[in-house]
């Protein structure tokens, strides 16, 4: 599970969640463009509720791990769809650390030490 930290609230969601719309609130910040994504997660009862939050440039956001949980959302379409969208805007360079949310710390490195000639757009399969 990870947090989503936005402002002074932090959203609860999956980790792949997570770390897609980190990469791709990265993307849309290079690009001087905005999006509204809506993230699954739990009210303050464990109901099954969305959040809407609005990435962009002036988005500050980080994400840190939050306890693991069961029933830790997942949703395969939902980060199909934001690595789709990082894709879309020019965000190749992230799309790796967006889909490869391990551990790994050459993973995670990807999103500020790209590797060398990732400037262009990735060509991804899904």
């Amino acid at each position: 599970m990870k947090y989503i930290v936005y402002g002074e609230n932090r959203i609860m969601t999956g980790d792949a969640i997570a770390e897609a719309a980190l990469a791709y609130a990265a993307a849309l910040g290079e690009n001087g463009t905005t999006d509204i994504v809506e993230i699954p997660t739990a009210d303050a009862d464990g109901v099954a509720v969305r959040a809407e939050i609005l990435l962009g440039p002036a988005s500050q956001i980080m994400v840190e791990s939050a306890p693991d949980d069961e029933l830790e959302p997942e949703d395969e379409d939902l980060v199909n769809e934001l690595i789709r969208r990082t894709d879309e805007v020019g965000g190749g360079r992230f799309i790796d650390a967006a889909s490869s949310h391990s551990d790994e710390p050459a993973a995670r490195s990807l999103r500020t030490q790209p590797p060398k000639g990732a400037g262009a757009p990735a060509d991804h399969q899904d």
